[in-house]
């Protein structure tokens, strides 16, 4: 898995502040004192995993979070080298080993006050769910036509397991932002260590789908959709999770915002230290009536 492919999401601080009805609020989020954020994620995929160090900004400033350096990262206890790209990152080869629990530490200045302070976080790697099989099913009866849906079939395993799925087209990733990327849960409720045709119901295939900046993301016969299975560590997944309620802002009535998405760095930062293992798929789009040739 390329760097360019980390899913990694930072999450700006929102206060809900409550007053009576005739007294004035004053929102003063541009003041807000801005916190540490570390995330990372590492894959069993060989290639370049990266950590990455930002802090961060007022709600309703204009500025973007920007990287910023350490003193010192270490996974497992090996120095990672800062990258041109504003992170701090591995060799190119490096892949997580199954079952494995690895540390991240982090030592920066970030206060300014002349002491460095430490931050630490573990993640125990999960194991690979082979994708054994991908196909493409019509939602429409007795008809090989769009809409249609992704089917995965791979092997659960006994106990609690908690699985993502990201989703390129051809060669490009579809799923580059957290609401099109799929999270979900196994237990002893869902067929529990059994072979599973599961539908992956976050992207209902039909001549375009929803892109960026209101734009359509076109598809024809003969592209190419290629799924990767994830299964994913147990905070890294309740991590996603909160990040996906906090973007789509399902609030009850008359409720403040959620806060801040809860990770797992020690320490004081915000942010996620987690962990994948992945297995890919791919099937081509078949010529048909609702899809037009390029």
């Amino acid at each position: 898995m390329q760097l360019v492919q980390r899913i990694s999401c930072v999450f700006i601080l929102l206060a809900a502040l409550f007053t009576s009805c005739t007294a004035p609020m004053e929102l003063e989020s541009l003041g807000m004192k801005p916190h540490l954020v570390i995330t990372g994620v590492i894959s069993t995929e060989p290639g370049q995993q990266a950590i990455e160090i930002s802090a961060t900004v007022p709600y309703f400033g204009l500025a973007l979070p920007e990287n910023i350096r350490a003193e010192e990262v270490r996974l497992d206890g090996e120095l990672l080298q800062w990258d041109p790209s504003g992170m701090y990152v591995t060799d190119r080869t490096f892949a997580a080993e199954e079952g494995k629990t690895y540390l991240l530490e982090v030592w920066i200045d970030f206060d300014h006050d002349g002491e460095v302070e430490y931050y630490w976080a573990t993640t125990t790697v999960p194991s690979v769910h082979k994708l054994e099989a991908l196909s493409l099913r019509s939602v429409i009866p007795s008809r090989n036509d769009v809409p249609f849906i992704l089917m995965a079939g791979f092997y659960d395993t006994p106990g609690e397991d908690y699985y993502g799925a990201a989703l390129w087209i051809n060669d490009i990733l579809y799923s580059n932002r957290i609401l099109r990327y799929y999270v979900h849960s196994l237990n002893s409720y869902t067929q529990d260590g059994e072979y599973l045709r599961y539908p992956i119901p976050e992207w209902i295939i039909t001549k375009s789908l929803v892109w960026d900046n209101q734009q359509t993301f076109d598809l024809y016969a003969g592209d190419v959709l290629t799924v990767e299975l994830q299964t994913l560590s147990k905070e890294y997944y309740e991590y996603l999770q909160q990040a996906k309620i906090e973007k789509n802002q399902h609030f009850p009535l008359f409720s403040g915002p959620r806060g801040n998405v809860i990770g797992n760095i020690q320490g004081g930062a915000l942010g996620i230290f987690g962990s994948c293992a992945g297995s890919r798929k791919s099937v081509v789009l078949p010529e048909c009536p609702g899809l037009p040739n390029r």
